[in-house]
């Protein structure tokens, strides 16, 4: 008969002290690693996410020269473009802030709609929607410090 040392193995550790405890290094670095890795996706994601949707956008901003109220037939008429995501009226509602996606929609094809409204409009700015975004955020923020 020959000698098998698995069968000896348990009365061979007691005799030489040898216990498991707990988890092993790998175990311990596996879990580590992955609470780093997913904390750091939770953070991140969201952002690439946010980023990927609004990187076509940009916001023109309109003014009416006639210093009147914006008709609403023409705001309707340009949500209708096929490519504008948004249009927005300032609280003054003399501003007039569109968002739209550039590689669909052209500002010039904006621009049309209030020729054919016969409105004198100007073109006070052309920005991109995420800078536009974080302007607004930082105007809010300089308005509520004293």
């Amino acid at each position: 008969m020959a000698y098998d040392p698995e069968k000896y193995r348990e009365k061979r550790e007691k005799v030489l002290g040898i216990r498991k405890r707990g988890m092993g290094f790998g175990t311990i670095a596996m879990v580590v690693s992955l609470v780093i890795i997913v904390g750091l996706s939770v953070v991140t994601i969201p952002q690439a996410i946010s980023y990927m949707t609004t990187r076509h956008l940009d916001d023109a901003i309109f003014k009416l020269e006639s210093e009147s109220k914006w008709p609403a037939g023409v705001i309707t008429e340009i949500s209708a473009i096929k490519g504008v995501k948004n249009s927005v009226k300032d609280e003054n509602t003399t501003r007039l802030v569109i968002t739209y996606d550039r590689r669909i929609v052209n500002l010039s094809n904006i621009t049309s709609k209030f020729d054919q409204q016969n409105l004198n409009v100007t073109l006070l700015n052309q920005i991109n929607h995420r800078q536009h975004k974080n302007t607004l955020k930082k105007e809010e923020e300089e308005l509520e410090t004293p």
